[in-house]
């Protein structure tokens, strides 16, 4: 190692002193002077701003010291540097200078001297060409070739002898083999190392201070220095000296070198051997070293003085006020401390890299403690440092481990998270520059580490963690400064960032962000460009799902009647969708493709026509959006006239499509669809749609010419023609136009009678339904009220028993219902608003003088005459119309005209019950100013309606803004009371006393005063007194109705005239009664009702926990479900607290007591229950008056329809109020379905528990059907099926808990949801389900779902399902109950509701009881129908993807389908559904169902790998099913794991049953180990199937030939084999990584439980390493997608090995070395990092050296290789490398000589013949000297090297150069060509290219051959350099 010549290290490539500029570092590093580029002010305040002393220290030499690197070329400090003498100089004179050839160089023999030394050719003395001839000096010296002719070879004359003889050729070859051993052996240092280690000496102190100054000067050389090497300096104090003296690198290393040897060699001398190596002892001195620097920053702190202001434990700046008090302990106190430290610690820090790179340390153990040193530093200012001065240094080392890489990004990333804490806490400025500086250094460096080592960064935990701030650092952020970035490498940066962001979200990820891709062509990073035109086109796309989910999301909100509010722009739904936002969302921003905006109008014109969703207000949801659409551009108009245009020609061609299929092409076929005709009349009434446009349009395409109107299609626009309604007024020449339209010119009369027919019949049934009383009817269709109403001045007073009966009932109701349904809509709107409305408006009071007949009347000319029941029968026949815009306008009017008080009421009911279609057409402000105005005008007559307060509030309450004084002033209203007269005398009345004259005298006016004499006593205003008035009122009734005999007349069968009258006069009464109650709460109360007073009521004398009930309950046809019904009318209490309290209470005393008495008890003759009896009827009558009666039907009718008397019913307009009431009371969530289904369930339980011959069963039959047949209750049932399923038919009662009253209610639910699905047999001809394995209600049941499955009715066929389920479950549960209560003992008969119970739970039930529902012990299901369910889902499942785009999105819907059906399932079908995916996994039904066609098969044993990995379904004969591609395989397995991992995601496997999956899978991941030349073959070779590359490889083993062999000539033709497909390497690819993607949920697992008897996490990592070596991953480098997944779960599993298994896993990695040779070179470098960090050295670069130092053979195994490293630094060898401590020979002269003063040149080196033959060969192409160093002529590949191609030159400038050339000898003289040799030479190039084109072809070959030689030579020298024989 003597005389090494090195050069400066780079990154201290200064030869000056360390630091001459103090300000050159700080410039870069925010400005402040300090050396070091720690970026920190000093506190001196004497110096200048930053400034630093120059004076040197006196303890430090002021040597400069010289640093160069052990990896240099140049001169060192200690031996020839060409700035300093190394030796004094001679004054002797110079010696005859002699020819001696180096020292070191070898003879070519020992024996034979006179040959010389090789490459050296002497001057001899006794050569001819210098004896002075009179030839040679004449002519020259010529030299004669020692043959005639030198073109000659023995070629000839030895390749015949060859190829005759071939053992001459092998003797040649061994010869050839035999000269390289020796040589190879001659390399070798052989014998006993003569090595000897300086020896110390003791000296007194002026000798070491001299000794030491000698060597930091560098002027004495080493060899002198080793002579007397002190004893004195070791460990630390060897380095503290070491920095004071400031000695050069290479010296102090050398020093340290020799101290080292010397302790050594004297523990080896003492027999005192250490437990740990020398380098661990020094690495450990030198940490400790630089630890004590570190700690002079950071001294410890006392207890309770840590600084709690930055994150992390970080300390602050020392500038900042919390640390003022430590800086007089800082090393940067004072210029000289801070120079000193300076000078000390990067001298030290930089020593430490030299010795890291000479071997000296440790280098695990060093770079070990750097990594811990920076995660446990309590102070920027130390990380700084660290950064800066160590980490920085050895970034390059921490690169090559992914361990110590995790450690550095760790520590990195947490410190940068504390720094930015630490940032928001700052308020200076020059702090925050600091602070920002360090910031800025961290992102640099991760950023860096991040662009060369991006796999490092795929840690999952960390990225899950700190992934804010990898974004903040990788992400767009990063490029805000586009100064500091280079776009090329933000480019770079923003890709790798993707890519590992991807990566790790596979492992912490959501499903939606990391789907499988298991196409195979797994690509890099898309490119920007690509990625937009790829978010463009899907941009471009339809999704038809997105569009029906916005729309049904907002119309949830509108069919529940409360989610809709009002927005200053129009409505807004409760989740903030508007119109705006919802035409955003739905077109995207679309504007200029067309056939896409088609498409999204055809979509919400179907989903507002669709059979699946209910709701009349859909059309005016999509109007809504389409005028928002249209308005934003102008030129949509006439667009959209043409969307839906093409959107009806659509519906008519799918219209005569379905009857072609139904073969209906009658009559009947050509009916339009109602809501087709409802959605575009609101789009013509909206200005959406143009009737006469559309006339044109079918004019223009000549639809409407005679000879085309018989045609289908054009009966068809003809009858949508003859629907749809014109504007109102409708101009005359468009009704001409359109009667000629439809009609023809002839037949237009006629056929127009027949709707003049219609509209005549229309107006007469509202004629007679709005009939005054008193009045003779007329047939005037002209006028609505007749002549006569035009002299009224009130409305009409409807209060007699004959107006009642006269009312509009049930069959008039049907017979107009039915009308309309038969007449068009164009008759209908001219019914509606063309004759009904305006006859309306002109029903008012006219301007009547004032006479003596008429002067007491109050007339106000213009004011409604309407009463009660007129307003009302024209809502409901508007609403039978569905003229919903005429209903706003109607209700507007009457508010706004009527002085009837009663009436107020009305109108705020029909706005509370239409306000969905008032709030979408945009009308919120217009009833909203209707409502104020109306409230403004009573308020200026001293007259407050509380209801139409309340409603003005709620309006405010959904969005509705008001002014501040309009708020003063509604405050004030609300709690205004009016003055009441002080009746002096009625005051001490009791109230008992004034509510009997009022029932016995009963009047409006009576009841007014009643109700001003109570409200004007204190008392009455409590709760309290509210409650005795309460009391007081019904006693009051119930002792007029004892003194009356109400009861009695009631029950009477004798239904007589008199008992009618009585019994309305009763009635009246009532209501009088109620209507008092309602004038108190309006007085009292702030909100107009009694909730309180009456639910204390109730619950008091009501209610089953009553002390006292009453009697009235008891009674038969009481007349207490009347006076409740009339409470809610008014609005004193919610028909949801009557159920609650009331109702419902009771039915379930019933139905317990139904079920714990006999039925025998429960006869009609029986008086035990006839209480109970007759308490049931009336709460069936009170439910029938709540929520159930829509008509209003006398008491015949109700006779005639249900054979019972019924004494009381409600009139239209109590009605009316209780319809608006009960879908926001009991329909708008779910608690108030509670309610509903409540009485449906008890009604089940009851009639389950009665007789058959109860009468009860049938009024309790009705009611469920009654209840059942509720539009209202089905829309809300259907509005959110999935939550209705959930909460009700899965909900847990402790009454009823038997399987028959279970699947009663699961029919209910199944039958609200519209679950009558088709189960007819041609549904099931292409079913999946095998109908004959068992009953075929279930198969055809479970097909009829999916067959019925679309767009529209997703989640209602899971439901649907999954009530199917259930009820198999139910019939699962009670045939194992059956079986345990047999064998125990148990009746059979016995119902068990515990157990049944536990079934219908939806509470997680214990695995091991689900476990016993669904299998046996031998793994068979005890139920068949789950059986065939689970073996359905899963054939569903892995259904291949037909051709066609339909069939397409059908399969991709049903897997969709599935999806979201897991979510509601059992746990029991869970798990049968994950037993069976895991049989699937294991092969096992592959080999049951390949049992039957073994027999057949004869070379391929399909029940073996790769066969039993394969996804397979089977048929319906029980076969599988047909070979697929590989990439309908690739799809199948993309289902297959996306199923399985929703399934696992349910988590009902515990965790023996989650490891058993894990050991399954290692099982079946290490067969993928196997048949490794197999998948070489099938990587090799496209399209070769496993069996084939199997066969091939069976007759050549060697991979190569049978390579060679498939892509040429193929396999022989063998006996044909029955395989049920043939795997290909795509398909074995795809199963590995199912299997692999299946165990990443549970990597988490495997770290909780990594033995040997659970999960085993060091075999999973020893069969995965080897993986990234087999070709099913790396693809040759085509994978790398699926490398690197490999890769990062490899990663993922060894950065969590226990610290108990470490060790084993490190040796484990280190024993794989070979098994990753086949790691494509582009991958390996990536493979490396994953394995223990490798020992390397500079010097040991060479494996060969180290094994030779060691002393044993060479290794080609890297393990070997490796061992012999670490086994030559383990036995000091660095250290043995002593810079000129090898004494040299003396030179025998003093000087080499120059040839420069002979004037010699150096000749140009070429090889002679016989080199250029075996480089070359004997071909006649072969290009002769000449020509070889002509640049004329390309030299190719040879046979050993190769020369680059030359290019060709011209041959006018090849003729210039012969006259100034020179030619060579060789032995290096130079000569002068004379002129005839240079005629001759041209006479030669004349031929050469004369010859030139005769022998390009062959060269041409001889090229083509030379380039396959390349390859094989390239191989054959690179095995020469690694020490191997060819």
């Amino acid at each position: 190692m003597a005389g090494r010549h090195q050069a400066q290290y780079t990154r201290y490539a200064s030869s000056n002193p360390p630091y001459p500029n103090t300000n050159s570092m700080n410039n870069s590093n925010g400005g402040s002077n300090n050396s070091l580029g720690v970026p920190y002010t000093t506190n001196n305040s004497q110096q200048g701003h930053g400034g630093y002393s120059t004076q040197s220290v006196s303890s430090y030499n002021t040597t400069t010291p010289t640093m160069t690197s052990p990896y240099s070329t140049t001169s060192s400090p200690g031996h020839h540097s060409p700035n300093m003498q190394r030796y004094n100089t001679h004054s002797s004179q110079l010696r005859k200078y002699t020819l001696v050839p180096p020292s070191r160089l070898p003879p070519l023999s020992k024996t034979m001297s006179n040959l010389g030394h090789p490459g050296i050719y002497p001057q001899k003395p006794t050569q001819i060409e210098d004896i002075m001839t009179e030839s040679n000096v004449r002519n020259g010296f010529i030299d004669r070739p020692l043959v005639s002719n030198e073109h000659t070879c023995a070629y000839d004359m030895v390749f015949g002898k060859l190829q005759e003889d071939q053992r001459v050729l092998d003797d040649l070859g061994s010869f050839a083999v035999d000269v390289m051993k020796r040589k190879r052996n001659a390399a070798r240092i052989t014998g006993a190392p003569s090595f000897k280690p300086p020896i110390r000496s003791t000296l007194i102190e002026s000798k070491k201070e001299q000794w030491m100054n000698e060597l930091a000067s560098g002027t004495q050389p080493l060899r002198k220095l080793a002579r007397n090497v002190p004893h004195g300096f070791k460990g630390e104090k060897l380095l503290e000296t070491l920095a004071a003296k400031q000695v050069p690198f290479l010296r102090a290393t050398w020093y340290i070198k020799v101290v080292g040897l010397s302790e050594m060699h004297q523990r080896n001398a003492n027999n005192n051997p250490s437990s740990l190596p020398h380098a661990i002892q020094w690495t450990n001195v030198v940490v400790n070293h630089l630890r004590r620097q570190l700690s002079e920053l950071s001294p410890s702190q006392p207890s309770g003085s840590g600084n709690t202001g930055s994150g992390r434990g970080y300390k602050a700046h020392p500038s900042t006020p919390s640390n003022y008090h430590d800086n007089a302990s800082k090393p940067w106190a004072t210029p000289e401390n801070r120079e000193r430290f300076e000078q000390k610690w990067s001298y030290s820090t930089k020593l430490t890299k030299w010795q890291y790179c000479e071997g000296l340390l440790d280098q695990r153990t060093f770079l070990r403690w750097t990594l811990d040193s920076l995660k446990h530093c309590n102070s920027f200012e130390s990380m700084w440092l660290l950064l800066t001065f160590i980490v920085q240094d050895y970034v390059d080392e921490y690169r090559r481990n992914r361990t110590l890489m995790k450690l550095l990004i760790e520590t990195l990333i947490k410190a940068y998270g504390a720094l930015l804490q630490q940032l928001g806490q700052l308020s200076s400025e020059g702090l925050l520059g600091i602070y920002r500086d360090i910031q800025k250094y961290i992102e640099r460096l991760l950023q860096s580490l991040f662009l060369s080592t991006p796999d490092i960064f795929v840690i999952p935990k960390l990225y899950h963690q700190y992934r804010h701030l990898f974004d903040t650092i990788f992400g767009d952020d990063s490029r805000k400064d586009a100064a500091l970035v280079l776009p090329d490498v933000a480019h770079v940066m923003q890709k790798y960032w993707a890519m590992v962001k991807g990566r790790n979200e596979v492992f912490c990820g959501t499903l939606e962000e990391n789907q499988l891709r298991l196409d195979g062509n797994c690509k890099h990073i898309v490119q920007s460009e690509s990625r937009q035109q790829e978010t463009d086109q899907v941009r471009q796309q339809v999704n038809e799902d997105h569009i029906i989910r916005t729309l049904d999301s907002i119309g949830r909100n509108i069919d529940s009647g409360t989610g809709l509010l009002i927005d200053e722009n129009g409505w807004m739904d409760l989740r903030g969708q508007t119109a705006p936002s919802a035409t955003n969302s739905i077109f995207n921003g679309i504007n200029k493709d067309m056939s896409t905006m088609q498409q999204r109008v055809n979509i919400m014109c179907r989903w507002a026509t669709s059979d699946s969703r209910h709701g009349d207000w859909r059309p005016y949801l999509v109007g809504s959006i389409l005028l928002q659409w249209r308005e934003q551009n102008p030129e949509r108009k006439t667009v959209l006239q043409d969307m839906l245009i093409h959107f009806l020609d659509t519906q008519m061609e799918s219209e005569e499509e379905a009857a072609a299929a139904d073969d209906m092409m009658t009559d009947t076929a050509n009916e339009l669809k109602p809501a087709v005709v409802l959605l575009f009349d609101t789009l013509i009434r909206l200005h959406l749609f143009s009737y006469q446009k559309y006339i044109l349009r079918l004019i223009a395409r000549g639809d409407l010419e005679p000879r085309r109107r018989h045609e289908p299609s054009t009966v068809r626009c003809l009858n949508y023609l003859a629907s749809f309604p014109l504007l109102t007024p409708a101009p005359p020449y468009l009704v001409n136009q359109r009667r000629v339209a439809i009609y023809g010119p002839r037949n237009g009369q006629m056929n127009n009678g027949i709707e003049d027919e219609v509209l005549a019949q229309l107006k007469r049934f509202a004629k007679r339904a709005l009939a005054i009383s008193g009045l003779q009817e007329n047939d005037d269709l002209n006028s609505l009220f007749g002549p006569e109403a035009t002299s009224l001045t009130q409305p009409d007073a409807d209060d007699s028993l004959e107006t009642m009966e006269s009312t509009f009932t049930n069959t008039f109701d049907q017979d107009i219902i039915q009308l309309i349904r038969g007449a068009t809509r164009y008759t209908i709107l001219n019914f509606t608003s063309e004759w009904l409305v305006p006859e309306l408006k002109r029903f008012v009071v006219k301007s009547v003088p004032i006479g003596e007949d008429n002067w007491r009347v109050m007339t106000s000319p213009g004011s409604c005459l309407l009463n009660i029941r007129q307003y009302v029968t024209i809502i409901k026949i508007l609403e039978y119309a569905k003229d919903y815009l005429s209903i706003i306008e109607v209700a507007l009017w009457v508010l706004e005209k009527t002085n009837e008080r009663a009436l107020y009421s009305f109108t705020v009911d029909t706005f509370r019950r239409h306000a969905n279609i008032w709030k979408l057409v945009n009308n919120g402000k217009r009833v909203a100013e209707a409502i104020w105005a109306k409230h403004q005008s009573l308020q200026s007559r001293g007259t407050r309606e509380r209801c139409l307060m309340m409603y003005m509030i709620q309006l405010v309450q959904e969005g509705y803004r008001i002014t501040d004084d309009m708020r003063t002033q509604l405050q004030q209203d609300l709690h205004y009371k009016p003055k009441v007269r002080q009746y002096s005398n009625r005051n001490d009345t009791p109230l008992a006393t004034e509510l009997k004259q009022l029932i016995q005298n009963p009047s409006a006016s009576a009841v007014h005063n009643t109700i001003d004499s109570i409200c004007s006593r204190s008392q009455q205003n409590t709760s309290q007194g509210l409650y005795s008035m309460f009391i007081t009122v019904f006693e009051t009734l119930q002792q007029y109705g004892q003194e009356r005999q109400i009861n009695i007349l009631a029950t009477s069968e004798e239904f007589q005239q008199e008992h009618k009258e009585e019994l309305y006069e009763f009635r009246q009464r009532i209501c009088f009664m109620v209507d008092f109650l309602k004038g108190v709460a309006d007085q009292s109360t702030l909100t107009g009702q009694l909730d309180d007073t009456v639910i204390q009521w109730l619950s008091q004398h009501c209610s089953p926990t009553s002390a006292t009930v009453l009697d009235d309950l008891h009674e038969s046809h009481t007349w207490l479900p009347l006076f409740l019904a009339l409470l809610v009318t008014r609005r004193l209490i919610c028909i949801d607290m009557i159920l609650k309290h009331f109702v419902l209470p009771w039915f379930e005393v019933i139905s317990r007591e139904a079920q714990q008495r006999c039925e025998s008890q429960w006869t009609e003759t029986t008086a035990e229950t006839r209480p109970l009896r007759l308490l049931c009827k009336n709460l069936i009558d009170l439910v029938e008056m709540l929520v159930v009666q829509d008509h209003c039907c006398s008491e015949q009718q109700l006779r005639q329809a249900a054979g019972v008397y019924h004494p009381w019913v409600l009139r239209a307009d109590e009605i009316f109020q209780l319809q608006v009431q009960r879908q926001p009371q009991l329909a708008t969530n779910l608690d108030k379905l509670d309610y509903m289904f409540g009485l449906v369930r008890n009604s089940i339980i009851i009639v389950s528990n009665l007789p058959y011959s109860s009468l009860l069963i049938q009024d309790l039959l009705k009611l469920r059907t009654d209840l059942l047949q509720l539009e209202w209750f089905r829309r809300a049932c259907t509005r959110d099926v999935n939550s209705i399923y959930h909460h009700f038919a899965t909900q847990h009662h402790n009454a009823g808990g038997e399987g028959e009253i279970r699947k009663k209610m699961l029919s209910i639910v199944d039958e609200l949801i519209g679950g009558n699905i088709n189960i007819g047999q041609d549904n099931c001809q292409d079913s999946m389900v095998p109908t004959d394995l068992l009953e075929p209600d279930f198969g055809q049941r479970l097909q009829a779902v999916f067959a019925n499955l679309s767009q529209w009715n997703e989640e209602q066929c899971r439901v649907q399902l999954n009530l199917l389920l259930d009820n198999i479950m139910i019939n699962q549960h009670s045939g194992t109950t059956t079986t345990s209560s047999s064998s125990t003992g148990v009746q059979p008969g016995t119902q068990d509701t515990t157990t049944d119970a536990m079934v219908i739970d939806t509470s997680p039930a214990p695995t091991a009881t689900a476990a016993t529902v669904s299998v046996t012990e031998n793994g068979e299901s005890m139920n068949k129908e789950l059986d065939l369910f689970v073996k359905f889902f899963f054939d569903a499942v892995l259904a291949s993807a037909s051709d066609t785009e339909t069939q397409q999105q059908n399969t991709q819907r049903r897997f969709d389908f599935l999806i979201n059906l897991i979510h509601g399932l059992r746990e029991p079908i869970l798990l049968a559904l994950l037993n069976h995916g895991v049989r699937m996994l294991e092969g096992i039904n592959n080999n049951n169902n390949n049992n039957h066609s073994s027999e057949e098969t004869t070379s391929v044993n399909t029940t073996s790998f790769p066969y039993t990995i394969l996804l397979t379904c089977s048929n319906d004969n029980g076969g599988l099913c047909e070979p697929i591609s590989s990439a309908q395989y690739g799809q199948r397995c993309q289902a297959f794991y996306l199923i399985m991992q929703h399934l696992l995601a349910k988590d009902v496997w515990s965790n023996e049953k989650k490891i058993d999956l894990i050991q399954t899978l290692f099982r079946q991941v290490e067969q993928f180990k196997k048949a490794m030349n197999v998948y070489k073959v099938m990587e090799s070779v496209h399209q070769v199937s496993f069996a084939d590359a199997s066969r091939a490889l069976q007759l050549a083993k060697n991979v190569d030939v049978v390579v060679t062999l498939l892509k040429t000539e193929g396999l022989p033709e063998s006996e044909p084999t029955t395989t049920p497909t043939s795997v290909m390497l795509q398909d074995i690819r795809i199963s590995l990584l199912l299997r692999l993607r299946l165990m990443v949920p549970f990597v988490s697992l495997i770290w909780e439980h990594p033995k040997e008897h659970e999960c085993d996490i060091l075999e999973w990592i020893k069969v995965l390493v080897p993986l990234l070596g087999n070709p099913i991953v790396h693809g040759n480098g085509n994978q790398e997608r699926m490398f690197e997944f490999v890769l990062d779960l490899i990663s993922l599993l060894i950065d969590e090995v226990p610290k108990d298994l470490r060790k084993t896993n490190l040796l484990h990695l280190s024993a794989m070395q070979n098994e990753l040779n086949c790691v494509p070179s582009m991958l390996h470098y990536r493979v490396k990092r994953i394995l223990p960090f490798l020992t390397h050295n500079i010097y040991l670069s060479n494996t060969r050296l180290a094994s030779s130092l060691v002393g044993v053979a060479n290794a080609t195994d890297p393990q070997l290789q490796q061992q012999h490293l670490e086994s030559c630094m383990e036995q000091s060898k660095p250290w043995e490398w002593l810079e000129d401590y090898a004494s040299e020979q003396p030179h025998d002269n003093d000087t080499p000589i120059s040839f420069s003063l002979f004037h010699g040149r150096k000749t140009k080196k070429t090889e002679n013949t016989y080199i250029r033959w075996y480089h070359f060969g004997f071909g006649d192409g072969l290009p002769s000297l000449t020509e070889e160093d002509d640049d004329s002529l390309a030299i190719h590949v040879g046979m050993v090297g190769h020369r680059p191609i030359k290019r060709r030159r011209k041959i006018k400038n090849e003729e210039e150069e012969i006259n100034n050339s020179t030619t060579t000898n060789d032995n290096g003289v130079v000569y002068k060509v004379n002129d005839q040799h240079k005629s001759q030479q041209h006479q030669l190039i004349q031929q050469k290219h004369s010859q030139h084109h005769h022998n390009r072809n062959q060269q041409q070959q001889q090229r083509q051959s030379l380039k396959i030689a390349e390859q094989q030579q390239q191989r054959k020298q690179q095995d020469m350099e690694d020490g191997e024989l060819p």
